[in-house]
């Protein structure tokens, strides 16, 4: 179905965003949030996002349709044509279909007055760059994930790497031709400096917006969606991560600390709960029942409905992550901010650098990645502190998130948007 013809004065968007999915089915919804907001600002807005949808099994288009219009919790979707994948180079195929048939299929839609594209996948801003071209509309990246150097952090590559080093060419070249960069990170220009990247984009193309979360949304799933679980409803203080099991997280280091409270006496007293799933959790589960470690339940994947409720019930929650250098640029965990919004104190082994969040607003305590030690002790702290200290950590979490509602954070994008269309429109190009 091709978009009808619309009033001539209403502005259209586009966002390609390869991973985007609506609240019901995908739990990766920021490009949904900021549809949604731009509709309520009388935008017209079209996602096109990949058929297959990431983690899962299902794929919403099945025969040999190039794309498919859907409109899924209220936003207007374009699937586009992409493989399933469960392989590493069926994932790749995937990331290249959909450029391919991005190609084919954009012209069946009437024209928009901007386009943005999603990093991390490449060819999503390769398809977006290409087409604001061909159309002569302004070109927006948004940067969610420093790409390829997460690569090089995460997935053990070397930096010097021809197809890394080749990466970096590419996302050099996609960063000097938008005319806009929003980034994630507080301070993502820094890392434009240190690539010695600062000649060729200037600074007045960077901003930043993070990730943050959507408090309304927030606290109507903590009314309406509730777990019936004992461990849950336990006296005990309850020290909570929400997240994925997988190397990047290091959740390996979380059940050192417990095992180190559980030496120290502390085991019928603190329990470690972890929602989630990954490659890392089976092996975990093993170790605890190997070393014996009964302080850490393993509740497994829990859908995202459910999170703020399960959130509402600790007394404590962990943000770990693997020591990356990526993270000297700022913080942009979506579970942190969840974490605020729940009103939780906070223990995270990041390095918030120059860019804290936590530290910054009184909101938890900062150790170091791979102390025990340090980690123990700030769970302890927490557990022995009096119900007024306890109170006024509660009390910064809760004034901080509002810094990041994602009605505030989409507000900024719109101006963003709003003065690239103006310009263009002004210039009469």
């Amino acid at each position: 179905m091709e978009m009808d013809t619309l009033d001539q004065n209403r502005k259209k968007v586009w966002i390609i965003s390869h991973y985007a999915g609506g609240p019901s089915f995908c739990p990766r919804i920021p490009d949904y949030c900021l549809a949604e907001y731009l509709q309520r600002q009388g935008y017209d807005v079209l996602i096109f996002a990949s058929s297959a949808v990431h983690n899962t099994d299902l794929n919403f288009i099945r025969d040999g349709a190039l794309c498919r219009d859907e409109t899924v919790d209220g936003v207007p979707f374009v699937f586009v044509r992409t493989r399933s994948y469960t392989t590493k180079m069926s994932r790749v195929l995937n990331m290249t279909d959909f450029y391919v048939n991005m190609m084919r299929c954009y012209r069946r839609y009437d024209k928009p007055d901007l386009i943005i594209a999603a990093m991390p996948q490449p060819l999503s801003c390769l398809a977006g760059i290409q087409i604001a071209r061909r159309l002569k509309v302004p070109y927006i990246t948004s940067i969610v994930d420093l790409w390829p150097l997460s690569i090089v952090e995460y997935a053990d590559f070397s930096n010097s790497n021809p197809i890394i080093q080749a990466l970096y060419l590419f996302e050099k070249w996609v960063y000097r031709k938008s005319d806009e960069l929003v980034f994630t990170w507080e301070g993502a220009y820094d890392y434009i400096i240190d690539k010695g990247w600062d000649r060729s984009i200037p600074r007045e193309k960077f901003h930043y917006i993070n990730i943050g979360v959507n408090l309304a949304e927030f606290f109507e799933n903590q009314k309406t969606w509730r777990l019936e679980d004992p461990d849950l409803d336990s006296d005990r203080f309850k020290v909570m991560y929400c997240g994925s099991v997988r190397t990047a997280n290091d959740i390996d280091t979380v059940v050192s600390c417990a095992k180190r409270l559980n030496e120290e006496g502390y085991g019928d007293r603190i329990s470690f709960i972890i929602y989630g799933d990954g490659p890392d959790r089976e092996p975990l589960i093993e170790r605890c029942a190997k070393e014996h470690i009964p302080n850490v339940i393993f509740k497994g994947y829990v859908d995202k409905k459910f999170i703020p409720y399960v959130l509402s019930r600790s007394s404590l929650n962990i943000l770990n992550l693997k020591p990356a250098s990526t993270q000297k640029y700022g913080n942009s965990s979506n579970k942190l901010f969840e974490y605020l919004a729940a009103g939780n104190p906070v223990v995270a082994n990041i390095d918030e650098g120059k860019y804290p969040i936590i530290t910054r607003y009184g909101c938890g305590r900062v150790v170091e990645a791979a102390s025990i030690d340090q980690y123990a002790d700030a769970v302890r702290y927490f557990y022995e502190l009096d119900a007024d200290a306890m109170e006024e950590y509660r009390k910064n979490a809760r004034e901080t998130v509002k810094l990041f509602d994602t009605e505030t954070l989409n507000a900024r994008w719109e101006e963003i948007i709003r003065g690239q269309i103006e310009a263009r429109r002004g210039t009469g190009a």
